[in-house]
C-alpha cells in the first residue's frame, strides 16, 4: 500500500541532506497557508532563526509548531556580534522577513554578504514574493520588468528617480504606502505620461484588490476612495517609439479647437507619453496652420 501524501512529503524532507550555512527562507506575504513544506521543515531544523521582527514571526512559527529560538535581525544589527557569533558555530541557521522573500525591500543584504565574504554558504528556500505575485496578475508585460522598491517620500527626490527610469521599456514595479499613493501616482503620470497601470492592494490578504487602467483613472478612483493597506504600483514600460505621429497630430488638432496651446500640449504629452517640448513644437505648427 502506498504511503499517504503527507507521509511521503515528510519522508522526502527527512531524506534530504542540508549543509551548514544560512538559509534565506521565504514566508507568506498575507495568507498564512502560502508557505512551502520545505520552508517549514527548514525552520524546524535550524538551530536559530534570524527574524526582522520576532513578534510578527512568532505568530507564523506558532501556527506551524516551530519552536526554534528567534533572534532579531534588522537593518541596525545585521552584523552585530550576537548574530555573527551564532553563525560562526557552523550549524544551520535561517533568515526570514516579516513577510515574503527576505532582502526584497527588507533587511538581510549585509548579513548575506558577510556570510559570503567569510566562506559561509548561503542557500535560498524560495516562496512568496509580493512583487512577483502582483506582476503575475497585473495584465502587463512580464518578459522585461524592473523592481524599484519604495519611491522616495519627498516629491522632488521621487520625481528625480522617475525621470531616470521613464525611458525604460521595462514594466516598473513600486511599493508605496497609502499615505503617499495618490502623490506618487500623480508624479508617475506627470513624468511617464498616462500609461496603463495596475495598483495592487493587500495581495493575498482578506481585502485583496487589483485595479487596472490609465494612471489618470487610478488617481481619480483613489481620490474618491481613501487608500488603506499595503500597495504596489505596476506601470507599463515606455513605448514612445511605437507612437503614431499622425494620431498625435489629429489629437492636437481637436484639442486646439477649444483649448489654449498650453492646455493642449499638456494633455497630449500625458496621453501619448511624449516630452512636452516635442509636443509643443508640433502644436505650435498646427496652431499657425489653423489660425
Amino acid at each position: 500500500m502506498s504511503l499517504p501524501l503527507m507521509d511521503k512529503i515528510s519522508q522526502k524532507l527527512h531524506e534530504q541532506e542540508h549543509k551548514p550555512g544560512l538559509y534565506v527562507v521565504a514566508t507568506p506575504i498575507g495568507n498564512i497557508l502560502d508557505v512551502t513544506f520545505r520552508a517549514v521543515h527548514m525552520l524546524k531544523e535550524a538551530e536559530r532563526i534570524f527574524a526582522e521582527d520576532t513578534r510578527v514571526s512568532r505568530k507564523l512559527l506558532n501556527f506551524y509548531g516551530v519552536t526554534t529560538p528567534l533572534t532579531a535581525c534588522h537593518e541596525y544589527n545585521e552584523v552585530s556580534p550576537s548574530v555573527i557569533s551564532s553563525i560562526k558555530k557552523g550549524s544551520i541557521y535561517a533568515l526570514i522577513a516579516d513577510a515574503g522573500t527576505p532582502l526584497i525591500s527588507d533587511p538581510g543584504y549585509r548579513l548575506v554578504n558577510w556570510c559570503l565574504d567569510n566562506g559561509i554558504d548561503v542557500f535560498p528556500i524560495p516562496g512568496p514574493c509580493s512583487a512577483i505575485a502582483g506582476l503575475s496578475v497585473a495584465g502587463l508585460a512580464t518578459d522585461h520588468f524592473a523592481f524599484h522598491g519604495f519611491l522616495p517620500a519627498k516629491s522632488g527626490a521621487r520625481r528625480a528617480v522617475l525621470k531616470d527610469i521613464k525611458s525604460s521599456t521595462a514594466t516598473s514595479i513600486f511599493f508605496e504606502s497609502p499615505l503617499r499613493l495618490i502623490d506618487s501616482l500623480t508624479d508617475i503620470r506627470e513624468i511617464f505620461g498616462d500609461r496603463f497601470s495596475c495598483v495592487a492592494r493587500e495581495v493575498t490578504k482578506i481585502f485583496e484588490e487589483f485595479r487596472r487602467g490609465c494612471l489618470s483613472g487610478l488617481i481619480e478612483h483613489f481620490s474618491e476612495h481613501k487608500p488603506q493597506g499595503e500597495f504596489m504600483i505596476i506601470v507599463s514600460g515606455n513605448k514612445k517609439n511605437e507612437i503614431d505621429e499622425g494620431e498625435i497630430r489629429a489629437y492636437l488638432v481637436e484639442l486646439l479647437k477649444n483649448n489654449s496651446l498650453k492646455k493642449a500640449v499638456g494633455e497630449a504629452s500625458i496621453k501619448h507619453n511624449m516630452p512636452r517640448n516635442m509636443v509643443y513644437k508640433q502644436a505650435l505648427l498646427i496652431k499657425r496652420e489653423i489660425s
